[in-house]
C-alpha cells in the first residue's frame, strides 16, 4: 500500500490501527529504522527542545489533576530521567531521526470470531496463529471467520483485543495477571455483539452459559495505583483503570503528536534563545521593534578586562568572532556555531565577575519577559517568533527577491505570476485590480515563496485524548484523567522513531496594515496598546503565556470577566485570516484545505500560508495566482464566504466549526482555537468571553480604512 511520506509520520505511524485498501485484514504499524543520513545541527536542536517543551507541557497539564499523579501515567519513560525523574531525553541512547519512506505492519487484533455461532479464537501472536490456524470448522458447521474489529483502548497508550479473560492484582506482588479460564474450567467463549452500543455487549462462556461484560483493566495504570496506593494510602476508584471498548477505526484509537517549523540557514535562531544569550536575545529584539537598549562596546569590555586576570581572555574573545564570520562565510555553520557560542561562554564569565555589565533594554517588562519566557509554550511564544520572523524575512523575502524568481511581491509581478508583464498598460491595470482589494483587507504586504524550507515531525503519539486530560463521564460525574505521552513503539535497534520530513513548496506571506490593526484592537477595546509603541512592541511587554493547549481559549462563557488583551487578539486576527486565506485558496486552486499549513508571526502582524506535501512542489499556488488572482481576492471579503455554512450559528455565536473556517487539526497550529470569523466581518464576542461582552468589529470593516 503506498502512502506520502507525510501520511507515513503521522496517519499510519507506528502504534496506529488500519485496514488494508479493500478493508480486508486489520493490522497495527510498527516502526523499521531508516535512519537519516545527516540531520543539520539547527534542525535536531530545534526538534529536540520542541519535544521536551511539549513533553514539560504535558507534564505541568496533567499533574494538575491530583497532586501526585504518578509520573509514569503521564509520560512514557523514554521523555524522563528514571532516577531523578527530570524530563531530559537520552538522544543517543533512546531516540532516532527516521526518515519515513516505509513503516512495517502486524496483524492486529489476533482475535477472531465466527459470524455463524459467535465463537471467538484467539492467538499470542503470529507464530501462535500459523503453528495452531483457525479450523475450518466451528462445531457442527462450516466457520466463517473475522477479525474482531473492536479493541480495548486506555488513555495510558495501551490497546488490547477483546478478551473474557480479566486481570486480576495479586496485592503480594503488584502484579496483574490474567486467568485464562472460566469458573467452571471452560476456555471457549462466544462474543454477544449483536447490539447497536458496547454496554450491551458480552462474552458467553459456551461451558457453562454465564455472561461477562467487556470490562477490563489497564494493566499498567492498574499496578502503577496500586503502587501509589501502598505509597500514599490514596485510595482510587476503578473507572480510573477500566479500559473502553472502541472501534479499531475510531479517532479516539490513535492521536500522532507532532510539530513544525521553518528551517533557517542562521543558526543564531537557535543560540539566540539560549538562557546564556539573554542579553544578546534583547539587544535584537530591541533592534527589530524600536527599544531602546544600551550594552558595553568591544573597546570597554577590553578596557573592563585590562589590568584583570581576564585580560588575556580578551584576543581569545576576539579570535572566536573573527573566526566564526569567516566560517559562516565558508558555508560551516556547526565551526561558527560553536565559536560563537564560545564567545558567548567567555562573555557570560565576565560578566558573573562583574567586570562588564550585561546590557539593559530600556524596557523593565520586556526584560522581564525574556526571563519567563524559559516556562512559556514554545509554539506560540512571540520572542521566538520575532528572531524567527526577523531571519525568515532577510532568508526568505530579500534574499529571494536577489536570487531571481524565489520571492515575488504580487505588486511587483514577474512574468510566472502575470501574462501582463512587459505591458505597461495591462500591468497597471494588473496592479490597480490588485492593489485596491488589498488595501480593502488591511494587507501592507503580499509575497509569493517558491520553496519554503518547511520542517515536520512526529515523535509519540495518544490514545482515547489528543488532549493532557480526557474527561471521563460516569454516573453523572465528570472525573478528569491524565493522558499519557508515549513515545513511539521501540524498533530492533532498541530506538523510538522520530520522523522528518521536509518540503520546499510554494508559500504566501502576508503582513497587515499596523495602523488598520491599531484601529482594530482600539475598536474592540483592546488594551495594553501603546500609543508611543508599535503593536508589535506592545504585545511583547505585555504577553502572558496562552499554554501549549490554549485551555485559557476554550469555549467558557460566562465564567466571570475577560480582559481583552493585545495578545490573544492579534492571534486571532491573525489566526482567523490564515485559516480565510487557506479556505480561498483551496477553493480556488484545487489544492485540498488539509493540504496547506500555516504560521503565524504575531508581534510582526504576519503570516504564511504554504502547501504541505512531500511530492515535487507542482506551482498551485503561482497557478492559481496567474490564473484566479482576482477571485481569490475576492472570495477573500466576499460576504457570502465569511458567513458560517451551518446557517447562523458561528454567525450568532462566535466562534468557527468545521463547516466555516476551520481545518483539521493535523493541519492547524493552534488546534482550531484563538478561531473566529468574527474577527474579519464582525459579530458575536470569542467564545471564552461572557456572552453580553461587546461584539467584535470585523477588520474587514470598511469604517477601519484610513481617513
Amino acid at each position: 500500500m503506498s502512502r506520502s511520506r507525510t501520511q507515513l509520520a503521522t496517519s499510519y505511524a507506528p502504534g496506529v490501527l488500519f485496514t488494508w485498501e479493500g478493508a480486508k485484514g486489520i493490522c497495527r504499524s510498527v516502526p523499521i529504522p531508516n535512519e537519516l543520513p545527516s540531520v543539520e545541527p539547527a534542525t535536531k536542536l530545534l526538534v529536540q527542545s520542541g519535544i521536551i517543551e511539549f513533553a514539560s507541557s504535558w507534564f505541568e497539564r496533567a499533574s494538575r489533576i491530583r497532586q501526585g499523579v504518578p509520573i509514569e501515567l503521564i509520560l512514557d519513560d523514554a521523555f524522563y530521567d528514571l532516577r531523578t525523574l527530570e524530563i531530559k531525553p537520552n538522544w543517543n541512547q533512546d531516540f532516532q531521526f527516521n526518515d519515513p519512506k516505509v513503516v512495517g505492519y502486524v496483524p492486529y487484533p489476533l482475535l477472531y470470531r465466527c459470524a455463524s455461532c459467535g465463537m471467538l479464537r484467539e492467538f499470542e501472536t503470529i507464530g501462535d496463529q500459523r503453528r495452531r490456524r483457525l479450523p475450518a470448522r466451528c462445531g457442527d458447521h462450516k466457520a466463517r471467520w473475522s477479525q474482531v474489529d473492536v479493541v480495548y483502548a486506555h488513555w495510558s497508550g495501551r490497546i488490547e483485543p477483546l478478551s473474557p479473560f480479566k486481570y486480576y492484582l495479586d496485592p503480594a506482588k503488584g502484579e496483574a495477571s490474567r486467568i485464562q479460564q472460566c469458573e467452571c474450567g471452560s476456555q471457549d467463549f462466544k462474543l454477544r455483539n449483536q447490539a447497536p452500543v458496547f454496554s450491551e455487549w458480552g462474552f458467553v462462556c459456551d461451558g457453562c452459559g454465564n455472561t461477562r461484560d467487556l470490562k477490563q483493566p489497564d494493566k499498567l495504570t492498574w499496578e502503577a495505583l496500586e503502587r501509589d496506593k501502598q505509597a500514599t494510602g490514596r485510595v482510587y476508584e476503578f473507572i480510573e483503570v477500566d479500559m473502553l471498548p472502541v472501534s479499531y477505526r475510531a479517532n479516539s484509537a490513535f492521536y500522532p503528536q507532532k510539530g513544525n517549523f521553518i528551517e533557517f540557514a542562521d543558526p543564531e535562531v537557535v543560540n539566540l534563545l539560549r538562557p546564556e544569550r539573554q542579553s544578546d536575545l534583547l539587544q535584537e529584539v530591541a533592534r527589530i521593534h524600536g527599544f531602546e537598549f544600551s550594552a558595553p562596546s568591544n573597546e570597554e569590555i577590553q578596557q573592563a578586562l585590562a589590568g584583570t586576570d581576564f585580560e588575556n581572555e580578551w584576543g581569545e574573545y576576539e579570535d572566536c568572532l573573527k573566526f566564526a564570520e569567516n566560517s559562516r562565510a565558508r558555508g560551516q555553520a556547526a565551526r561558527a556555531e560553536k565559536l560563537l557560542r564560545d564567545a558567548a561562554d567567555l562573555k557570560t564569565k565576565w560578566i558573573a565577575a562583574e567586570l562588564i555589565s550585561r546590557g539593559t533594554v530600556q524596557s523593565a517588562a520586556l526584560t522581564t519577559r525574556s526571563v519567563t519566557r524559559r516556562d512559556w509554550a514554545r509554539r506560540y511564544d512571540p520572542i521566538r517568533l520575532t528572531i524567527e520572523h526577523d531571519r525568515f524575512v532577510k532568508e526568505q523575502i530579500v534574499a529571494g527577491k536577489e536570487r531571481g524568481p524565489r520571492a515575488v511581491d504580487v505588486r511587483d509581478p514577474d512574468r510566472l505570476l502575470t501574462d501582463a508583464y512587459g505591458d505597461e498598460a495591462r500591468m497597471d491595470r494588473y496592479r490597480a485590480a490588485i492593489n485596491g482589494p488589498l488595501t480593502e483587507m488591511g494587507v501592507s504586504e503580499l509575497v509569493l515563496i517558491r520553496g519554503l524550507p518547511i520542517c515536520e515531525f512526529s515523535f509519540g503519539y495518544t490514545r482515547v485524548s489528543s488532549d493532557p486530560v480526557y474527561v471521563r463521564e460516569y454516573n453523572n460525574r465528570r472525573v478528569d484523567m491524565p493522558v499519557r505521552l508515549n513515545a513511539f513503539p521501540q524498533m530492533k535497534n532498541g530506538k523510538r522513531p522520530i520522523y522528518l520530513t521536509r518540503q520546499n513548496n510554494e508559500a504566501l506571506y502576508f503582513r497587515l496594515d499596523e495602523q488598520r490593526a491599531r484601529r482594530w484592537l482600539a475598536a474592540n477595546g483592546v488594551e495594553d496598546l501603546a500609543d508611543d509603541k508599535t503593536v508589535g512592541a506592545s504585545l511583547l511587554e505585555t504577553y502572558s503565556d496562552f499554554g501549549s493547549f490554549l485551555e485559557e481559549f476554550r469555549q467558557r462563557e460566562n465564567r466571570g470577566a475577560i480582559r481583552r488583551a493585545i495578545a490573544p487578539y492579534t492571534y486571532l486576527l491573525l489566526h482567523s485570516l490564515a485559516h480565510q486565506v487557506m479556505q480561498s485558496l483551496a477553493d480556488v486552486s484545487g489544492v485540498d484545505r488539509d493540504g496547506l499549513g500555516e504560521y503565524v508571526f504575531p508581534a510582526d502582524l504576519a503570516f504564511v500560508v504554504y502547501r504541505r506535501g512531500m511530492t515535487p512542489d507542482l506551482g498551485n499556488i503561482s497557478a492559481m495566482w496567474r490564473n484566479h488572482a482576482r477571485e481569490f481576492l475576492r472570495r477573500m471579503r466576499d460576504a457570502r464566504t465569511l458567513r458560517c455554512g451551518s446557517g447562523s450559528l458561528c454567525d450568532t455565536r462566535g466562534g468557527a466549526c468545521p463547516a466555516c473556517i476551520m481545518v483539521s487539526e493535523v493541519t492547524c497550529i493552534a488546534s482550531n482555537q484563538l478561531l473566529s470569523r468574527a474577527a474579519l466581518r464582525g459579530g458575536a464576542p470569542p467564545t471564552w468571553e461572557p456572552r453580553d461582552n461587546p461584539p467584535l468589529v470585523g477588520f474587514f470593516d470598511p469604517a477601519l480604512s484610513a481617513p
